[in-house]
């Protein structure tokens, strides 16, 4: 069994621009401020967001720490380590859900084996960060589904990206979900299991396996942690065509 924990919360930092002045919007939860970033870019002409994800403990047989964020973040996970009694040499492996820099970026202080899916490694989000992983021992997974650790399984969960994963992670309380950024920026489409867009097929078929597992919690890239909901009668929005 494993004890789950996040080292740093989600937060979203929008701010614009206009006649030489930058404003910042006091508001930094998500998925509310990513609302407002939203609503901004129709007002105002220079609009900018920055977004810091989930990035969490798992300890148990061993020491993960899965999504450590930007790389201005590499300190604060160190720290934050700290508060847990614990040195970045005890960190056993460094899972990323997907290689984009948002959640990859602060592996460089972790210094432990990466693991990410095959697939990640040769999209084009590899450009921004392979320079830094590749300097790490680096376990590329394949397939659809394996075991990173007794207690911490994978499956492969497209939608958002190709390679993404989410990891079910035994514990006291029952399994926990880590799915990065399959679901979000907010949790409504997957609560009434309705995805849209182009990637609305791959979503709803990732989103079931997600609720097969039977998760006690769900800890999404950009979100608080939630309970899931009853499942809902699954439906693709108009323009999507399941297979």
């Amino acid at each position: 069994m494993y004890q789950v924990d996040i080292l740093i919360p989600t937060a979203r930092f929008v701010f614009s621009v206009e006649d030489g002045r930058i404003d910042v919007l006091p508001e930094f939860h998500s998925p509310e401020a990513f609302v407002q970033y939203r609503r901004l870019r129709g007002e105002r002409p220079v609009v900018g967001m920055t977004t810091f994800p989930n990035t969490v403990l798992l300890r148990g047989a061993r020491t993960i720490v899965v999504d450590p964020g930007l790389p201005l973040q590499n300190a604060p996970v160190v720290r934050a380590l700290e508060a847990w009694g614990l040195s970045p040499a005890d960190v056993d492996l460094v899972v990323l859900t997907h290689a984009h820099l948002d959640h990859a970026g602060a592996c460089a202080d972790l210094m432990a084996p990466v693991a990410v899916h095959a697939l990640e490694t040769r999209s084009p989000s590899w450009t921004l960060v392979g320079g830094l992983l590749e300097l790490l021992p680096v376990r590329r997974l394949s397939g659809e589904q394996g075991e990173l650790a007794p207690g911490v399984a994978w499956a492969r969960t497209p939608g958002h990206c190709d390679g993404h994963i989410s990891l079910r992670v035994d514990t006291a309380a029952g399994p926990v979900v880590l799915c990065g950024d399959t679901i979000g920026p907010g949790r409504a489409e997957f609560d009434a299991l309705r995805p849209s867009g182009p990637a609305a097929a791959e979503l709803l078929a990732s989103w079931q396996r997600i609720r097969a597992w039977g998760p006690a919690q769900i800890i999404a890239g950009h979100l608080p942690p939630f309970a899931p909901q009853a499942a809902a009668q699954p439906e693709v929005q108009e323009g999507a065509v399941l297979d």
